[in-house]
Order: C-alpha cells, then structure tokens, then sequence
C-alpha cells in the first residue's frame, strides 16, 4: 500500500498484512476512485476514517492536504499501528486516533462538537445479495448526528451486491459506482 498522491506520495503504509490476517484492505484501484471522486486537494477539509483498519484512506487524505483526520477501529492493534505510523512520519499533529466501535465513535464525536467535510464508511463486508442490516443502522446513526459541515460528504465501501438507502438522514444517494466486487456509494448532504 502506497500514498498515491501529495506530500506523502510513493510513501509505504507498512501495515503489516502477515499479523493481521482478517484485515480486508481497499485495493488501490477503489482507493484511487475514491480520491478521482473526492478529488485531488483536500486542502481544509476535515476527514472521518470510521473504519480505519490499516489507515492508508486517512494518511491519503492528510497527503493530499485534509486539515484533519479522524482515525477510528474497533481493534486495538490497528489503532496502535495508525498512530506509530503518524508520530513516525511527524504528522500526528493533525489527526486523532480512536480505538471504539462505531457507534460510540459517532457520539464522541458529537459529545466533543467535531465538525467533518467528509466520511469515509468502510466496515466489515457482509458478502450477500440484498439490504446489510449493519450498513443500513450505521448510516441511520451517522446520517442524524450533527457533526457534519453544510455540504459534507460520505463515501460507503461496500460489497455490490447489497442494497443501500436512497437517503441516510441528512444525506441522500448521489451516486453508486461498481468496480469488481466493491462498490462506492457517494451520499451528499
């Protein structure tokens, strides 16, 4: 995995895939759609990485400028790994590191008055055709919670074969995109 864009290009995410074997990684052709839709500058905008796992969306977006960026992952060690991996490369002055499930990410957020631009949604593949009750109950919490700038973004990585609301609370459907088995959906506010 490699920063594909910004001050950071061609740095190496040295996530260490061996050690974390259930890790489900964005290959680098949906990452570079994801940032061809967000676009090349990110300069100001503040950043949610809900599902962070590996952390390569975040460090992206702090590459390509993002004022700010949320880091979150239920597990422990990815969180540890995100935020060596920050203080390593000196820019942990512009990000956070959470280590909670979702949910209670979502009302920290809230709790401490964050404001984003734009959230990256990221969870754990539920591989079968038709609604993903899990992605339908985080996208309801998200979509009521206040911690979104006017004109904020989400963008949902999900297997492309499950169903998703045309509206999320504050957000509606914009755009869905296909590229193999993933699928990209573009929610607007």
């Amino acid at each position: 995995m490699n920063i594909i864009t910004g001050s950071l290009k061609g740095r190496k995410i040295p996530f260490p895939l061996k050690r974390f074997p259930e890790a489900q990684i964005t290959t680098s052709k949906v990452k570079e759609a994801v940032f061809s839709i967000l676009g090349e500058d990110l300069s100001g905008m503040r950043f949610l990485d809900l599902f962070a796992c590996s952390g390569q969306m975040g460090f992206e977006a702090i590459s390509r400028g993002a004022s700010f960026v949320l880091f979150n992952d239920i597990e422990a060690a990815h969180a540890r790994f995100i935020g060596d991996t920050l203080r390593a490369w000196e820019i942990d002055k512009q990000a956070m590191v959470l280590h909670m499930p979702a949910t209670q990410c979502l009302r920290y957020c809230e709790k401490h008055q964050m404001l984003f631009d734009v959230a990256y949604i990221d969870p754990p593949y539920e591989k079968r055709k038709g609604k993903n009750q899990t992605l339908a109950r985080i996208l309801e919490i998200i979509g009521t919670t206040v911690i979104f700038s006017e004109g904020a973004r989400m963008l949902v990585q999900h297997y492309y074969a499950n169903e998703l609301p045309e509206g999320a609370g504050i957000f509606h459907l914009a755009k869905s995109r296909r590229y193999g088995t993933t699928g990209i959906a573009e929610y607007q506010r």
